[in-house]
């Protein structure tokens, strides 16, 4: 049978009925939001927008070289420190050679390669015990990574003539 009465619908819980007004709160907040920040956008980009042109209006064509002047100098400088980090000294080896040759010892000829970090020494030593004294120093140097006596010979006088190679740890020369 076909009732002609309508029935009243359940009632809705009421957790939802919440649920319902904290969504719908939530949607008009984010819609509002969305404008609000839309407009402070707007206002911010014309803010920035005047200080650019207030700064423009403040260089002259005295200062935009300076700038530019003052922009090539820091270039400039930041090259130089490039160069500097780069550069050997090789007067450190000199000083290291002067405190641990051998008093019996005579260097006629140095060869230096600082970016390989060695350096080639020709000499003559007065015996072989003052030979083998000096290489013992320079062994003992942590300076040195190798010491290799590359070349040995008795010269016109009886004196002994010789080539050392050495090898430095990288970071002596800088």
């Amino acid at each position: 049978m076909v009732e002609i009465l309508p029935r009243k619908a359940p009632p809705l819980p009421s957790w939802l009925k919440i649920l319902f007004y904290v969504l719908t709160i939530l949607l008009i907040g984010v819609i509002l939001s969305f404008f609000l920040l839309g407009h402070l956008q707007k206002k911010s980009l014309a803010t920035i927008s005047n200080l650019k042109g207030e700064i423009s209006k403040e260089k002259t064509s005295e200062k935009i070289s300076q700038e530019e002047e003052i922009l090539s100098y820091q270039k400039k400088i930041k090259n130089f420190g490039l160069l500097l980090e780069q550069h050997f000294l090789p007067s450190k080896f000199f000083d290291f050679l002067e405190k641990t040759t051998h008093p019996r010892i005579w260097i006629s000829q140095i060869s230096l390669g600082p970016g390989e970090a060695t350096a080639n020494l020709t000499g003559q030593a007065e015996s072989f015990a003052a030979l083998g004294q000096q290489i013992q120093i320079l062994k003992s140097e942590t300076l040195l990574k190798k010491v290799n006596l590359t070349k040995i010979s008795l010269g016109k006088k009886g004196e002994i003539e010789f080539v050392l190679d050495l090898v430095f740890d990288p970071k002596f020369f800088k």
